[in-house]
């Protein structure tokens, strides 16, 4: 059975400052979430890589079309020379303070992903974007190299 369209009087009101009001508190709560995945995350990777002797760390990602992922993953020792990066296995801290264990490559992307989803959101979509999250593991700093990619026109019109 066809339902006939509703008229504008049939339609429900829209508070458009509550649907404001409440996406930003959403966005709010998914930033906390968010920061709080990364600072585990971060927490979690450290020490392993200390351990294995890696002074640094280079996860490299592209995306477009509505699709993207972390390409390789490059690690470095103290003489810069790249090294294989071990089948490690670390354990992350969830948000109700269970743990659960997963591989020392698993970690890094999901790192990636989430400094994407907090900084980029969107960052695979259209013209996409591509670069890297950086880690200096012995100074614990974490760096992300986002090159967002656009489409750009200029358009000139000269009367003669």
């Amino acid at each position: 059975m066809v339902r006939p369209t509703p008229s504008l009087e049939e339609l429900p009101m829209v508070d458009m400052s509550q649907a404001l009001a409440d996406f930003e508190r959403a966005r709010a709560e998914s930033r906390v979430r968010v920061t709080t995945k990364i600072d585990r995350l971060k927490h979690a990777v450290l020490a392993p890589l200390r351990e294995l002797g890696i002074t640094s760390v280079e996860i490299a990602f592209d995306g477009y079309g509505d699709s993207g992922a972390v390409e390789r993953i490059f690690s470095y020792d103290a003489e810069n020379q790249e090294s294989e990066l071990p089948e490690e296995a670390v354990v992350l801290l969830e948000g109700d303070d269970t743990a659960r264990e997963t591989s020392l490559r698993s970690a890094l992307e999901e790192l990636t992903y989430a400094a994407l989803e907090l900084h980029h959101p969107g960052w695979e979509n259209n013209d996409g974007a591509g670069g890297a999250l950086e880690i200096d593991v012995a100074q614990g700093s974490f760096m992300l190299d986002c090159k967002l990619r656009y489409t750009a026109y200029d358009d000139h019109y000269d009367e003669l």
